[in-house]
């Protein structure tokens, strides 16, 4: 792949296009448009109707292998037109042009509106001349009208939500996931085909800095002033000063990189902290939107005294560019549809649907760092089980390997005899097992030797080389012979970054570590998931894991925030950066309940800290994953005492009562859908929805607006036009379109259903197996006409992808007042044939205080179609 390139001259081109064709100015071939440029070759290829892949060579490069858009599709339906001034690539449902003038691009959807437009004079591409391997650094820069948002690129902690004229540089560390995916409110995506190092709208002026403060061990802390307050410099932090020069007002991004991961991000312009944010890990990159005025500023640093940090500023300019450093082609990728779900379906078209989870996996997950013998696994699950506090899933965290060799995936025999037995005993008690696994197993270990010996690991790292097939089959085979022929049912993966962004400079089994660096975890879920599916098709792959790429989520994996902070800030910046990593195509996602890092001890008898947890379990129960974490901390809800512990059962409940919902809703994953939906995705021409970084949809019915800050008593929530919305706790009604107060008791978080929607209600569980659904309240919340598909299957396996489902679809008209429960289409074995329905109308009228209005009838179904007047 990596061979010495030349450039094309031009001559040479216009030679070339002599032969094809002598009166047109490109190639016409089965399944794309060449057209020469200045910088090489430019590919038009149409990938389905709604998606053209756009790429630049410098010569007609041998094909690269592909890492993401893995399926092999039709060619669509397509037609070339040339005239004068512009060649056009029409497929069914969009159009792209080439400007002859300015060899630019334009995107046009099917009624011909513009939608996308590279700015003239905005594609580079340069060969980096000091590279070995003949690497190109690529750009490609696009207008962005004033008033478009812009979501996605991965989970970031700067607390961005909108992402148009923002800097980043992606990378990949803990708590930060680098996916190069982007999506408008104009209903557009664009995948940045590539697998390296790729900054987005980039800063290439840089602040002259200098060290003001020498901190040493035996030095004093020592303070800097703001006009926010006096911020100290700590033992172990530096000072740096610098000064720079803007032309004109206006808005100014700056970036502060500091190289390596630190505990602080510190920025003060003109004495005013524009970045501010503690944590035990914080990414090497973060950057701001700033207004400044013409003329000079001051500007201060506070960091790590192991790091040197480089400040950079732009002002914006209502354009989007992606760069990449390490690359053998410019490439690109835009999706346009009616809406995010058509983006994101076509998206994981082309690179693979996403499997389903098990059913479990949507009951609640009992983490903490850490268990430390099977036993204490086990008393622990049998206390959830005596309490009544529903739980399907503990986790394992690190160390239960012992003398073994650290991350070396084999239980410690002292506290952990008898694995087989143990986890069987857990599954007696209706629970599911995980266990965490690391990418790095000690090379002197027995294992790790078998590895090193075999070549195995990354030359000169400590790190798996999961580029070369026999790590991925070797490596399977160790956590099957170790730990899933034992009987784990799911993977807690760490450190798939690799940590630190540790490819960079290194050399892999494909070829530079650069040109891959941000690929790794792919080939580490690809590893795991494959090799579980073809051991045993019976179990879902369940795979948690902390970093993520492009395509992952055809390998069924889950997500999470990484070594995240314990505070309100932190708690914030959750929702937001989840938010944009489900628009990246990435379904499954989650945190830590409460953040990892923690106030110690105090935490039990903290109120304050208990206020938090509480509000950040209600956000939990209301994600795709709920899941408790803390770093040296007994999680377990007693731990916090009877009144923390009771408002965690109400949610419990209220969680596993939804589960019909839940997986119902869940199930349109594997057909394209997402199920935290950021409000751009349902509601991308409400401004205002838009505009909302803490509220979302969960499923197609529940608007949630999770309370983010201390000791509030009233909680304002926007309700998105187009509907009116019912309060799930009272039934009160509200129109859309405007923002409206509630009363937020320490126990509910404010969720309002959409008009219309129908809601089936389970029973409350102490896991999502101990008891059927042929018993469910099936809620309709009157106001609009609506419909809802109860789906079932198995729980477990892969039949579902052979049909082995279940639906019963239910459509309510509003006027008249009328459910129809359809005939249930589809069996699977031990399908529920006999069942009771018990249907409610949920209605505002009349409304007493804090009591719901309701009219039920109870109906027996057995699979045939019947109609309910309420």
């Amino acid at each position: 792949m990596f061979v010495k390139l030349k450039f094309i001259a031009p001559f040479f081109l216009i030679f070339l296009f002599g032969f094809k064709s002598i009166d047109k100015s490109y190639i016409l071939e089965h399944d794309r448009l060449l057209i020469p440029v200045k910088e090489g070759m430019l590919h038009i290829i149409p990938l389905t109707d709604n998606s053209v892949r756009i790429q630049l060579h410098a010569e007609k490069a041998k094909e690269q292998e592909e890492l993401i858009l893995v399926e092999k599709l039709a060619v669509p339906e397509f037609k070339v037109i040339e005239n004068s001034k512009e060649i056009q690539l029409k497929t069914k449902s969009l159009t792209v042009l080439f400007d002859k003038e300015k060899q630019s691009l334009k995107f046009k959807d099917q009624k011909g509106e513009l939608f996308l437009s590279e700015r003239a004079a905005g594609r580079k591409m340069a060969l980096n001349h000091n590279d070995k391997y003949k690497s190109f650094t690529v750009e490609q820069r696009f207008d962005s009208p004033e008033n478009e948002f812009l979501f996605g690129l991965g989970q970031f902690q700067d607390g961005h939500y909108n992402l148009k004229n923002v800097t980043r540089k992606l990378t990949q560390v803990n708590t930060q996931i680098a996916i190069p995916f982007l999506y408008s409110n104009k209903g557009y995506g664009i995948l940045w085909h590539q697998y390296g190092l790729t900054e987005f709208n980039p800063n290439d002026s840089f602040i002259p800095l200098s060290k003001e403060i020498k901190s040493s061990e035996k030095e004093k802390e020592q303070e800097v002033t703001t006009t926010s307050g006096t911020q100290k410099v700590l033992q172990r932090e530096v000072l740096y000063k610098g000064n720079f020069n803007v032309e004109k007002k206006g808005q100014y991004s700056i970036m502060l990189d500091l190289g390596d991961m630190d505990s602080k991000h510190l920025v003060i312009i003109d004495d005013k902290k524009i970045m501010d944010q503690s944590n035990l890990w914080l990414p090497p990159t973060v950057s701001a939107l700033v207004d400044l005025e013409a003329g000079e500023h001051q500007v201060q640093i506070i960091c790590n005294i192991a790091n040197t940090p480089k400040l950079s500023f732009r002002k914006t300019d209502n354009s989007t560019t992606f760069r990449s450093t390490s690359a053998q082609s410019l490439d690109y990728v835009v999706f346009k549809g009616k809406n995010a779900d058509e983006v994101i379906s076509t998206y994981r078209t082309i690179s693979g649907k996403s499997p389903m989870l098990p059913l479990w996996a949507y009951g609640f997950w009992q983490c903490r760092e850490r268990y430390t013998s099977s036993e204490h696994l086990i008393s622990t699950i049998k206390e959830f089980r005596k309490r009544k506090l529903p739980v399907d899933v503990i986790v394992q965290d690190w160390q239960y390997w012992g003398d073994n060799g650290w991350g070396v995936p084999q239980f410690d025999e002292k506290n952990y005899p008898n694995p087989s037995g143990f986890i069987k005993e857990l599954h007696d008690l209706k629970a599911h097992f995980m266990v965490s696994i690391w990418s790095n197993p000690d090379k002197n270990a027995a294992i790790g030797k078998q590895f090193d010996e075999n070549g195995l690991y990354i030359p000169n790292t400590k790190w798996l080389d999961y580029f070369n097939p026999e790590t991925q089959k070797k490596y399977w085979n160790v956590l099957n012979d170790n730990l899933f022929s034992k009987g784990v049912d799911s993977w807690w993966m760490d450190a798939t970054e690799p940590e630190n962004d540790a490819l960079a400079g290194t050399t892999v089994y494909k070829g530079p570590g650069d040109f891959y660096r941000l690929t790794y975890p792919l080939f580490v879920s690809q590893s795991v998931y494959e090799g579980q599916r073809n051991t045993n098709p019976e179990k879902r792959v369940t795979i948690l894991t902390r970093s993520a790429f492009a395509g992952q989520h055809r390998y069924g994996t889950i997500n999470w925030s990484g070594d995240i902070g314990g505070n309100w800030d932190s708690f914030k910046r959750q929702i937001v950066s989840g938010m944009n990593f489900t628009l990246t195509g990435m379904p499954y996602w989650t945190t830590d309940i409460g953040g990892f890092f923690r106030p110690g001890g105090g935490q039990y008898t903290d109120e304050n800290f208990h206020e938090l947890l509480t509000r950040w379990f209600q956000w939990g129960a209301f994600s795709t994953i709920f899941r408790i974490h803390g770093y040296q901390t007994e999680t377990e809800p007693w731990k916090y005492g009877g009144k923390v512990e009771e408002n965690m059962r109400k949610m419990l409940n209220l969680r596993y009562t939804l589960i019909p919902y839940i997986y119902s809703e869940t199930s349109k994953i594997k057909e394209g859908s997402t199920f935290m939906r950021p409000l751009v995705m349902d509601f991308q021409n409400d401004v205002n929805a838009v505009n909302q970084p803490y509220e979302y949809m969960f499923g197609s019915s529940i608007l949630v607006a999770p309370v983010t800050e201390a000791g509030i008593k009233k909680w304002g929530t926007y309700l998105p036009k187009g509907s009116s919305w019912i309060d799930f706790w009272t039934g009160n009604s509200f129109n859309g379109g405007q923002k409206i107060e509630t009363n937020t008791e320490i126990d509910k978080i404010p969720l309002f259903i959409k008009a219309g929607s129908i809601l089936p209600i389970g029973p409350e569980m102490q896991y999502t197996a101990e008891k059927k659904w042929d018993d469910l309240e099936i809620r309709i919340y009157e106001g609009a006409d609506d419909q809802f598909t109860l789906y079932e299957d198995e729980g477990d396996n892969y039949n579902y992808e052979n049909g082995k489902y279940a639906t019963i679809a239910f459509k309510w008209n509003d006027v008249k007042k009328t459910l129809t429960i359809g005939k249930q289409k589809g069996s699977f074995p031990e399908m529920i044939k006999q069942r009771k329905f018990k249907v409610v109308k949920i209605s505002s009228a009349h409304l007493k205080s804090d009591t719901i209005n309701k009219q039920e009838k109870i109906i027996l179904y057995d699979g045939n179609s019947v109609v309910v007047k309420l």
